[in-house]
């Protein structure tokens, strides 16, 4: 057995073992309040920024729950061996993510649940509803607390829980004692966030004072390494004195970038987007790059202006965001093509519903991504017909795409079909007993009909998950 199969994690419900790419966490039956344990599936379902769940069973009086973990994928326990950069990084996407919040389970904070690749990905694993155990003892402002001061300093969380001005016992530093004081979610937020850009300036001033330092020793190495190039061009094809200069550029890039990056973070903390892309651009950031870092804050039309030949990308993110609605304001820049125009054009007429457009853009439109946005279009309004006219031109171009609309269809007759079945049980039930002997025959069989039509429902809904995750929506 390796030492990966030996980790444990230990949270306040219990304890995690890892198992190469898989974490299990196992619970004494009697901790749970559910009837049948198929009323934990719902957990299954795949949501950002927690691991996926893979399996939960019941045996012997246990509760047994898997969990996947992402390749390379480090334990937040870990974290205090990092430098002081990766740390406030991770901290401040902890703060940001803010899954308390924005998660209807009960969110398990301790920092032996939650898992990260630096800089900017973090993972939370047990979650739980109302039937599961869960920690309430403290509020989910002091867990932040502890947590934070956990990234930051590497004292133990459950310290901190009952005691976060521990912290200062080993830290005295004011922007440790700012968190300390927090009132509230959002000033926390603030004051990690601007940790994160103090430590990202502070460590660009470091590299810059060890830069005036050795600046002679680094000329006289580079010196040094120029006398070996040369040699070594004069020894190979001249193929390979390019990668070589092509080395060298890839090298001066990153300086670059790093000099730069702390300021850039500087401008998108205070949303001075024309400031951080006029940044992005001295520091030699692609045009791709500077939509990369828009759409990580949400910023739609910034990331259309830095290159509008990302349209579908950027279509595709507000769609998956819930933010489909922000289409309608959307502008080009006037450096964008027809083909560009076309296309935002059309994409305007799927959020507004503008079905002339759509039915005269459906014949020609050969972009699976928009076919598809198109028969939701159709589907949401209940045009029954266009929707399956969209999903057949969608089968000729992407049958993965075209497999996920129709199981939306299906998925949509199966819920209408529930709606009937609970309106004939309503009716059946509203029935007076003393004028018709067969209410209860009535009731008996409406209720039949809807609990057949809420398992086709189910199925497909499985459906259309097996399929969305097929077609990459």
């Amino acid at each position: 057995m390796n030492r990966k199969d030996l980790e444990l994690f230990n949270i306040e419900v219990g304890t995690f073992k890892r198992k190469q790419n898989k974490l299990i966490l196992e619970l004494d039956r009697s901790q749970f309040r559910y009837d049948k344990i198929s009323e934990l599936n719902e957990l299954k379902k795949e949501v950002p920024n927690f691991l996926q769940l893979i399996n939960i069973i019941e045996q012997d009086q246990k509760v047994s729950l898997t969990y996947a973990l992402p390749d390379r994928v480090r334990p937040l326990k870990e974290l205090p061996r990092e430098n002081k950069a990766i740390r406030t990084a991770i901290a401040k996407e902890i703060v940001n993510q803010d899954v308390t919040k924005k998660s209807q389970e009960h969110v398990a904070l301790n920092p032996a649940n939650l898992w990260y690749y630096p800089m900017h990905h973090v993972w939370y694993a047990y979650r739980a509803n109302e039937l599961m155990p869960f920690d309430d003892k403290h509020s989910n402002l002091a867990k932040y607390k502890a947590l934070i001061l956990f990234c930051l300093t590497g004292i133990p969380y459950e310290r901190l829980l009952n005691d976060p001005k521990e912290a200062m016992n080993k830290h005295q530093d004011e922007l440790l004692q700012q968190v300390v004081t927090a009132k509230s979610a959002n000033e926390l937020k603030e004051i990690v966030n601007g940790i994160d850009d103090f430590v990202g300036y502070q460590e660009w001033q470091q590299v810059e004072q060890k830069q005036k330092n050795s600046k002679k020793k680094f000329w006289y190495s580079m010196a040094g390494i120029a006398v070996v190039a040369v040699i070594a061009v004069g020894l190979v094809h001249k193929n390979d004195e390019g990668k070589y200069q092509a080395l060298a550029a890839q090298n001066r890039s990153q300086v670059t970038r790093l000099k730069y990056s702390s300021k850039i973070q500087i401008a998108l903390s205070a949303k001075k987007w024309s400031q951080a892309k006029k940044i992005m651009k001295t520091a030699g950031y692609s045009s791709k790059s500077q939509v990369q870092v828009f759409l990580k804050h949400k910023q739609y039309q910034q990331a259309l202006n830095a290159d509008p030949s990302q349209l579908n990308r950027i279509v595709d993110l507000a769609y998956s965001n819930k933010n489909s609605d922000k289409v309608a304001d959307w502008q080009l820049p006037t450096n964008a093509t027809s083909k560009e125009k076309s296309q935002l054009k059309l994409e305007k007429a799927i959020v507004n519903y503008d079905s002339n457009t759509l039915n005269n853009q459906l014949s020609f439109t050969t972009n699976a991504d928009e076919l598809l946005r198109i028969g939701e279009a159709y589907l949401d309004h209940n045009d029954k017909q266009d929707v399956q006219t969209a999903q057949t031109r969608l089968a000729g171009i992407n049958s993965q795409k075209a497999n996920y609309l129709k199981a939306l269809i299906s998925l949509n007759s199966a819920n209408s079909e529930v709606s009937n079945a609970q309106k004939s049980l309503d009716t059946a039930n509203k029935i007076d007993g003393s004028k018709d002997k067969d209410k209860n025959k009535k009731v008996a069989s409406a209720k039949s009909d809807l609990k057949n039509a809420q398992s086709d429902q189910k199925a497909a809904q499985k459906k259309v998950d097996k399929t969305k995750a097929k077609a990459g929506d």
